[in-house]
């Protein structure tokens, strides 16, 4: 009995020990353990960080979200730029209409919000119908054609070799004239986006007719170019368009390095003039100093006879014989644009106008024509430079042969 009651006693007397030694602990607020206190200060890392490297979300973030990634860097145009966006939306700002065209990957969301001016374009963008010759022949350079089944010239009035082969075996057919195009068809093929240069903007009803439709339109204004370089660079729109980004700047470049080879130092002192005569031979007609032909004539080295008339206008200037005969007697070079009026040797050149006899350069077998593709092909600007520069740059022109001037004889 007893021994029973001394283990009662120290059970109750460790016990007691136990709450006392608690107690004390519990008391001491001032002075917390300092492991503790840091375990609790330190946030937790997420496990995906909101921003990378750059301050912009990830691309796996961006579908629908336009996070920009700056300009495509473009040397020579001012007519068209493109801003990139994570993700590989592209924003293109281009022609006359004021419009931008928002290019959307294929299956991307498209982002909300967007300005009413935007007119979004969603990947692949293969079903275009194209009414502008010059910038087929840049789609054609990247090998885009397939994307352009339907176009505004018909089979015999292209001079693009791949184009005529394609509509010969029916992969682009004729969509109707830029003017005149073919509803019908345009609407059974579910064209996506019409392309159309700014002949178009004095048939507003054709515009308005696109719109109607839900087909949105972009009238490219590369025309008003003044350095020949810069035309070409609009592929890099078509770049964009057709997911050939990659090929279209290369393919500038490319270009860029053709017309950089063939750029004289200095003038070579050769006097050259440009233009060409109406159907009828009652117009005559000479390359504005703006024009870009007379940019490609000064890249060669040569010096243009009108490079000061309308020196910041494109296209051409309109004149009576007598004032072109005067402006171009004396030129050492004829570069004549044989589109109108056609001459394929120098004796139908003078059995159109005896006048032709006193020109310095019919005297000197100095007269050449241009290939039927020379302005239709966009894309053979920097190869017309490097004929140029062959020419003016020979001792004897008259042995030389080139892709897209001819000589006559």
């Amino acid at each position: 009995m007893k021994t029973q009651t001394k283990k009662w006693l120290a059970l109750l007397l460790a016990l007691a020990l136990t709450l006392a030694l608690t107690a004390c602990g519990g008391g001491n607020d001032s002075k917390p353990n300092q492991d503790s206190q840091q375990q609790t200060q330190e946030p937790a890392e997420p496990s995906t960080p909101p921003e990378n490297a750059n301050g912009k979300e990830d691309d796996q973030n961006a579908e629908g979200v336009l996070i920009s990634e700056g300009m495509m860097p473009m040397d020579y145009t001012d007519r068209i730029s493109i801003e990139l966006f994570q993700g590989g939306y592209r924003m293109i700002s281009a022609g006359t209409g004021g419009y931008q065209y928002l290019v959307v990957p294929e299956g991307a969301a498209v982002p909300e919000g967007l300005d009413e001016n935007v007119k979004v374009l969603q990947r692949p963008i293969n079903r275009v119908y194209m009414a502008s010759t010059g910038m087929e022949s840049l789609v054609d350079a990247i090998g885009g054609l397939e994307n352009t089944p339907l176009v505004g010239t018909d089979i015999n009035g292209w001079y693009l070799e791949n184009v005529i082969a394609a509509m010969e075996d029916g992969s682009i057919q004729f969509g109707g004239k830029y003017s005149e195009p073919d509803f019908e068809i345009l609407t059974d093929k579910e064209i996506q986006l019409h392309i159309n240069t700014t002949m178009i903007d004095s048939k507003p009803e054709i515009l308005e007719k696109f719109d109607e439709l839900g087909i949105p339109s972009l009238v490219e204004d590369s025309s008003r170019e003044t350095h020949p370089l810069a035309r070409v660079e609009w592929v890099k729109l078509f770049g964009v368009l057709f997911d050939l980004e990659d090929e279209a700047i290369q393919y500038f470049e490319e270009q860029k390095a053709l017309v950089e080879g063939a750029t004289a130092a200095e003038p070579l002192g050769k006097t050259v003039a440009m233009g060409y005569l109406s159907t009828a031979g009652d117009k005559c007609y000479a390359v504005n100093g703006g024009n870009y032909h007379a940019q490609e004539i000064a890249l060669a080295g040569g010096t243009y006879v009108c490079a000061d008339m309308e020196p910041e206008s494109g296209g051409n200037s309109n004149m009576t014989f007598e004032e072109w005969y005067a402006i171009f007697k004396d030129a050492d070079y004829l570069f004549y644009m044989n589109f109108a009026a056609k001459f394929y040797t120098l004796e139908e050149m003078l059995e159109s106008n005896p006048l032709f006899a006193d020109f310095a350069a019919v005297k000197n077998g100095n007269v050449w024509i241009t290939s039927p593709d020379f302005t239709q092909s966009t894309a053979a600007i920097a190869s017309i430079v490097v004929d140029m520069n062959t020419i003016l740059s020979s001792d004897d022109p008259g042995s030389v042969t080139t892709d897209h001037l001819i000589k006559l004889s």
